[in-house]
């Protein structure tokens, strides 16, 4: 699909995995959905990930699909084809709003994330958070993707509803060991 390496567009707005970042972000997006038919694509600045489904009766196997941690929704968006095609021409730096990206990282002095390093809403849509109010520094996709998935994990296995305060209990370690 692509090269060992890996391609970053405009400056990390966008990331097309290499087969190293593919095989790990797709065991974290395995143990998420707790399905092992994912094949993890890339993903962008906001650590929104794309990725197909192998096996699945609703979505063709070409078909790539959106996961926002943050807020934990996710769906099936454009074709692989179209995908690559956008990052070849450049066009999916628009499709994941490249100058929001830019106003970040004049905002911050940063030139650039790294491939694997996104840049997630301070506090996780799901717990409150704006989406437009954003982390100043640039945080690792893997661990971004584990610690919503483990924190939504906790918020349902106490029972809260959306809306609801978030009670203590959800950041004691001592709790979930």
């Amino acid at each position: 699909m692509s090269s060992k390496q890996g391609q970053v567009v405009a400056n990390g707005a966008f990331q097309l995995f290499g087969a190293r970042r593919r095989a790990d972000v797709g065991e974290v997006l395995t143990d998420v959905f707790g399905r092992d038919d994912i094949a993890a694509l890339g993903a962008d600045w906001r650590g929104i990930v794309y990725f197909t489904l192998d096996d699945d009766a609703e979505i063709d196997a070409d078909t790539v699909v959106g996961f926002d941690p943050s807020s934990g929704s996710s769906g099936p968006l454009a074709s692989v084809g179209e995908v690559l095609t956008a990052v070849r021409n450049g066009d999916i730096a628009d499709a994941v709003d490249v100058a929001s990206f830019d106003a970040w990282r004049t905002a911050t002095g940063q030139r650039s994330i790294d491939m694997g390093d996104c840049v997630p809403p301070s506090v996780h849509e799901f717990m409150g958070g704006d989406p437009a109010e954003r982390s100043t520094e640039p945080q690792d996709l893997v661990t971004f993707i584990a610690v919503a998935a483990a924190l939504m994990g906790r918020l349902e296995k106490l029972g809260v509803e959306p809306g609801e305060e978030i009670p203590d209990e959800v950041f004691d370690e001592t709790r979930w060991q």
